[in-house]
């Protein structure tokens, strides 16, 4: 096995008494054996020179779209987990939309024999309801006796509201966690992208921000009534965060992720109807997104997901009403994030943008980190904050190509990632 001696990097870790500090850091059989201001190179361990590039613990995705089984044409557990290491990130969380859904105790087993075999750890979430749209729910005690992390509908809104009552109540019991997509059908139809000045020029049917606020207001009520826990994955108004932010000054047991896509852009990007721009919920006004940074930076919204969905050609090359939701992010959501923070909210730290990738999302999970201190797993990713990344058809680690950035340059690189006995590294 290979081990390492990597020179000169800057930890960004508040739980390493290394934060903050240019160390060397040396590792053996996956784990960290010493970090020092300079450790000299020894034979039968590789150097790799980082300078000025930043040492943080690996990435966590608390949203990403499974497409094995069922749909392996899309991207398969090997190809996810390659594009994954790519964009710096350890760890996952895989939605239940594949086919078959997971439902059941063996679909997640199915999942976690694949930490075997990858080199990121997936952590499945099951469905909440049978076959996602059902008002039956599903086995969710037997799925976390198997490793459910969490409980979620995917990209399917409980539009019951007795069913999710229902669901809160049951998983409080044994302290399960669940996801809560927050958009109303009977507001949202059949709309293509979100309600405004931008719809009306371009003639479609848009999403009115209600279909999500109103939602969110519901969830927080009903974790108020049951006293239990409730996460709100992928927000994307700015009145659902400051419902959000009130509901957690009143003591509400809320958490709440955003998917990096609403982030970066609004929704005047679409003029030249990119269907690669058709993600759910919708890219929205300018002031949603600077919103959601300010919700970021508060500790409104703890956590950015990359939402990574892949999708087929025959699904994006389409007229836009007709295309179907979702871009592929996962390998380039850093930078992704890099590029609107410098946009819409320039004095927000590295350090508080990398937390949201990586300390949140494993306290949102309950998942232990891996700290960058001796002893630990080695489990982090390089950060170069003076190289652009740019995604290409050649590098794209991804079986799909369904994103705006193809061939765009983009802040900062992911030099390496680690992950206990593998590595990657980008070229």
């Amino acid at each position: 096995m290979q081990n390492y001696l990597i020179k000169q990097v800057i930890v960004n870790d508040r739980n390493s008494e290394h934060n903050g500090k240019t160390v060397d850091i040396a590792i053996e059989n996956g784990v960290i054996t010493s970090i020092q201001p300079s450790i000299e190179d020894i034979e039968n361990r590789k150097t790799l020179h980082y300078n000025e590039c930043i040492v943080t613990p690996g990435f966590i995705d608390t949203r990403c779209n499974s497409s094995d089984p069922g749909l392996e044409h899309r991207e398969t557990f090997k190809s996810l987990s390659n594009a994954a290491m790519s964009g710096g990130y350890t760890r996952i969380a895989l939605l239940p939309n594949s086919n078959p859904i997971r439902q059941t105790k063996s679909d997640i087993e199915f999942v976690m024999r694949q930490n075997t075999e990858n080199s990121v750890e997936f952590l499945p979430l099951g469905a909440i309801t049978l076959n996602l749209k059902d008002n039956d729910l599903a086995e969710m005690y037997d799925m976390k006796m198997s490793g459910a992390v969490a409980y979620s509908n995917a990209n399917y809104a409980i539009q019951d509201a007795g069913t999710q009552s229902r669901a809160m109540q049951y998983v409080k019991s044994f302290n399960g966690l669940i996801y809560s997509f927050c958009n109303d059908d009977s507001l949202s139809g059949k709309g293509q992208l979100a309600e405004g000045p931008i719809a009306v020029s371009l003639g479609l049917k848009g999403i009115p921000p209600m279909a999500e606020y109103l939602m969110v207001q519901r969830e927080i009520e009903l974790a108020d009534y049951h006293q239990t826990k409730i996460h709100i994955s992928k927000v994307s108004t700015e009145k659902s965060v400051e419902l959000i932010r009130q509901a957690k000054l009143q003591g509400t047991a809320i958490t709440a992720d955003v998917a990096v896509m609403n982030l970066v852009l609004t929704d005047e990007t679409l003029m030249d109807f990119d269907t690669n721009l058709k993600v759910m919920p919708p890219l929205r006004q300018a002031n949603d997104v600077k919103a959601l940074w300010q919700g970021l930076e508060d500790g409104t919204i703890d956590a950015i997901c990359s939402d990574h969905h892949p999708q087929e050609i025959e699904n994006k090359a389409v007229e836009f009403d007709y295309a179907s939701y979702g871009a592929i992010s996962i390998q380039i959501a850093l930078s992704l994030a890099i590029e609107g923070r410098n946009r819409f909210h320039p004095n927000m730290s590295d350090e508080q943008l990398f937390e949201k990738f990586n300390l949140n999302p494993a306290a949102i999970l309950n998942l232990k980190t891996n700290a960058i201190m001796v002893g630990e797993k080695a489990s982090f990713a390089i950060v170069n904050p003076h190289k652009q990344t740019i995604l290409s058809k050649h590098n794209n680690r991804s079986l799909s190509a369904n994103t705006y950035y193809l061939d765009k340059p983009l802040p900062y690189f992911i030099e390496a990632t680690f992950n206990g006995t593998y590595q990657h590294f980008n070229h």
